[in-house]
């Protein structure tokens, strides 16, 4: 297993569709949880048509929390399924996120219990952690990630957020740990650019395909074939990149699979 965590740094590149895309295309079971700190339910109004998530997500994590239930115990019961987007065996499951703005800073003290407990599940994690505001990642997820994806459009106004962020995010976690998720390469600045400007590794390079981005963000109807199409593959090739590097890296440690 591996938890990815991915945030976006001053802009909006579309880091809740990568995630969602990703997590519809992983290779592995996968579990996609909203943990942005800045709740906009993107997932349920959008790819779910509006679905009400009830006490589901961190909301009734929260709760559990509250009365001290083991996390391990109840992440099952506070996830649900998404609609599948290609041929997989296993559902993608997903856990919603806050379910209120003013529930955010009640969570502090849960996120270590959070992400012990997504460590410890079978299957992959993507975490949607959204924009990093002025005090970076929760340290918990910054520390404990096995890989923290930074999406980013490569105009000069999102790269010059991205240099502004990016330090501080290193030093929480780590370089080695630490990666970067280009949505229009060449737009104007190409990956070698980008690559050499920053010094991060490029783990995932997305065409920017408003239209067919809309069929996740928006709940667009997906036209013909989209299952097919160039955007879902690109996903795919991502997802199965990424997969492989994080079991690669585990390979290498001798972590268990």
């Amino acid at each position: 297993m591996a938890v990815v965590v991915l945030c976006s740094a001053g802009h909006s590149p579309g880091v809740s569709t990568t995630a969602l895309g990703l997590a519809l295309t992983w290779p592995n079971e996968v579990l996609l949880v909203d943990a942005d700190r800045t709740p906009t339910q993107s997932v349920l109004a959008g790819y779910l048509h509006g679905e009400r998530s009830g006490h589901h997500g961190l909301g009734g994590l929260l709760q559990a929390w509250r009365e001290r239930r083991p996390f391990d115990e109840v992440i099952g019961a506070e996830a649900i399924d998404l609609p599948q987007l290609v041929a997989r065996d296993e559902p993608v499951r997903f856990l919603p996120g806050f379910p209120h703005p003013g529930v955010v800073g009640l969570f502090g003290g849960a996120w270590p219990d959070l992400m012990a407990a997504l460590a410890a599940r079978e299957g992959d994690v993507l975490i949607d952690a959204g924009r990093l505001g002025v005090d970076g990642l929760p340290l918990p997820l910054a520390q404990n990630a096995d890989l923290v994806l930074v999406v980013t459009r490569t105009s000069l106004v999102s790269l010059a957020a991205l240099r502004l962020y990016l330090p501080a995010l290193t030093d929480s976690t780590g370089s080695e740990r630490l990666a970067l998720g280009l949505i229009g390469s060449s737009m104007p600045y190409g990956r070698a650019e980008v690559q050499q400007q920053f010094g991060v590794t490029i783990a995932a390079d997305l065409a920017f395909e408003p239209e067919a981005a809309a069929v996740l963000s928006d709940g667009a109807p997906p036209p013909r074939r989209f299952a097919g199409s160039g955007y879902v593959r690109g996903l795919t090739l991502a997802g199965r990149s990424i997969a492989g590097r994080l079991q690669a890296a585990r390979d290498l440690i001798g972590a268990r699979r």
